[in-house]
C-alpha cells in the first residue's frame, strides 16, 4: 500500500494500467507453470537430501527459462496484433512499451529461478523471524530503488525495472541469509518422479486458482483504456488488501478450526466454527460497509485529482470483501481430504467470473456490470458450499445473515467518518 500511494504521485493512472497488464501476464505464466517445489519441501516426510534440493533448484531454474521463452513468444504475437492495428488506441494493449516490458518481466523470472531452497528449509524449521527479516529489507531496497527510478523516468520502465532488481535482490538476499550445500545441476531421476507425481496435481490447482484471481485483469484490459484500467489495478490493489489480511489470519489458525472436524459432533463444530467466523464477518463487514460509503474521501486524501476515478471503482470491488467468510468453508473439505469438492468449487468461480464477464460486456455493453461480476463472482460457489455444510449440519442459515447486520453498521460508520470530515477538512468532488 505504501509503494502504491507514493509512486502514483510520481507516475499517471495510464502508466499503471500497462504495467497491470505486464503483471497478469508474468503471474499467469508463474501459476501455470508451478510445480509446488515450496509445498514439496515443506511437507517432505523424512530427510530433505541435498540431491533432492539441489533437482528443486534446478527445476527452478529450468521453469523460469520456460516463463522466459514464453514470455518472448507473448511478446511477439502482442507486436504482430499492434502492428495489425487489432487493439483500440486507447487501450493498454496498444502501448508500444508493452512487447519489451513483458519480456524484460520474463528475465525477471528467470532470474528468480535461481532463488536457494534453503529458504523453504528455513520455513520447514519455523525461522520465521529470518523469513520476515529478509522479505523486509527486499521491500525496502526495492521501493526506495523504484521511487528513484519513477522520479527520474516518469514511464512504465520505472516499475518493470524495479521488478527486475526486486528479483535480484531477493536472489542474493535469500543465498547469502539461508546458507546450504554447494548448489549445482542436478536432475535426480527419483526427485523428478516425486515432483511430477505430486506437482502435477498443484498444477492443475494452480491454473483454477490464477483463472479466478486473474482472468478479469486479462479480460478488461481489452476493454477498458489505459487510464480506466489502471484505476481499476489500484482499486484492486488497495481493496485485496483486506482478503489478504484476513487469509493470513485464516492461514495462521484455520487448522486448529478445522483438524479434528471428523472427530467432532457437528453441535460442536458449529459452535467453534461460527466463533471463528465473527472475528472475520466483523472485520469484513465493517470495512466492506465502510469503504462503499468513504472510499471517496479515502482516496482523496491518499492520492491527487488524477486518480479520483479509483474511488468509484473500489466502491463497487469493496462487495466482495463480504464474501470472503462464506468461503472458507472450503477448509473443512480440505481437512477431509475432500479435494474433489474443492476443485469442483473452484471450476464454479472459474465459470462465474468468464461466464459473468462475457454477458456484461458483450450483451450488456456495461464497464459498471463488468465491475460487479468482479466483485460477486465467488457468490455462487459460496451459495453451494454454504449449502453443502448445511447437508452436513455444519451450517446455520440464519446466523449467515450477520454479516448483512454488520455491513450496514459499516455503512453507517463510513457515512459518520465522511460527514465529520466534511465538517473538518473535506470538500467532496462534485
Amino acid at each position: 500500500m505504501v509503494s502504491t500511494i507514493v509512486l502514483t504521485r510520481l507516475l499517471a493512472p495510464e502508466i499503471y494500467g500497462v504495467f497491470a497488464v505486464v503483471l497478469v501476464y508474468l503471474y499467469f505464466l508463474e501459476m501455470i507453470s508451478d510445480l509446488g517445489l515450496r509445498s514439496l519441501v515443506l511437507t517432505r516426510e523424512g530427510e530433505v537430501t541435498d540431491v533432492f534440493l539441489k533437482t528443486c533448484w534446478t527445476i527452478s531454474i529450468l521453469r523460469g527459462g520456460v516463463i522466459l521463452l514464453f514470455s518472448m513468444v507473448l511478446s511477439l504475437v502482442f507486436l504482430i496484433a499492434q502492428n495489425a492495428n487489432l487493439f483500440a488506441q486507447d487501450s493498454p494493449y496498444s502501448a508500444s512499451v508493452l512487447p519489451p516490458a513483458i519480456v524484460c518481466i520474463g528475465f525477471a523470472a528467470l532470474i528468480q529461478g535461481f532463488e536457494t531452497p534453503m529458504r523453504f528449509m528455513s520455513e520447514r524449521e519455523m525461522a520465521f523471524g529470518r523469513l520476515t527479516a529478509v522479505d523486509l529489507a527486499r521491500n525496502v531496497v526495492t521501493l526506495a530503488v523504484t521511487i528513484a527510478l519513477a522520479f527520474y523516468l516518469r514511464s512504465v520502465w520505472a516499475l518493470v525495472i524495479g521488478q527486475i532488481f526486486r528479483s535480484v535482490i531477493h536472489v542474493i538476499l535469500n543465498n547469502v541469509v539461508f546458507p546450504g550445500p554447494k548448489l549445482a545441476f542436478c536432475l535426480d531421476r527419483e526427485s523428478i518422479r516425486v515432483l511430477i507425481s505430486r506437482g502435477k496435481w498443484v498444477l492443475g490447482q494452480s491454473t483454477l486458482t490464477v483463472l479466478s484471481q486473474s482472468f478479469d485483469r486479462i479480460f478488461l484490459g481489452f476493454v477498458m483504456t489505459s487510464t480506466t484500467f489502471g484505476f481499476y489495478y489500484t482499486a484492486r490493489q488497495l481493496v485485496d488488501l483486506v482478503p489478504q489480511f484476513l487469509q493470513a489470519l485464516n492461514n495462521a489458525v484455520i487448522l486448529q478450526v478445522f483438524r479434528k472436524l471428523h472427530e467432532s459432533t457437528p453441535e460442536d463444530f458449529r459452535r467453534n466454527y461460527y466463533r471463528y467466523r465473527l472475528v472475520l464477518d466483523g472485520a469484513a463487514g465493517l470495512v466492506a460497509g465502510g469503504l462503499i460509503i468513504a472510499a471517496p474521501l479515502f482516496v482523496d486524501i491518499i492520492f491527487d485529482d488524477r486518480y479520483a476515478g479509483v474511488a468509484p471503482i473500489m466502491q463497487i470491488l469493496s462487495l466482495s470483501i463480504l464474501i470472503f467468510g462464506l468461503n472458507i468453508l472450503q477448509n473443512a473439505f480440505n481437512a477431509q481430504h475432500r479435494f474433489d469438492v474443492v476443485t469442483k468449487l473452484s471450476i464454479i468461480s472459474v465459470l462465474s467470473l468468464v461466464g459473468g464477464l462475457a454477458f456484461a460486456t458483450f450483451v450488456l455493453d456495461s464497464v459498471t456490470a463488468a465491475l460487479f461480476v468482479v466483485a460477486l463472482h465467488r457468490l455462487p460457489e459460496a451459495i453451494v458450499v454454504t449449502y453443502m455444510g448445511h447437508r452436513r449440519g455444519w451450517v446455520v442459515l440464519w446466523r449467515e445473515g450477520i454479516i448483512i447486520a454488520v455491513f450496514a453498521l459499516g455503512a453507517l460508520l463510513g457515512w459518520g467518518v465522511v460527514q465529520l470530515a466534511e465538517l473538518v477538512f473535506w470538500q467532496p468532488v462534485g
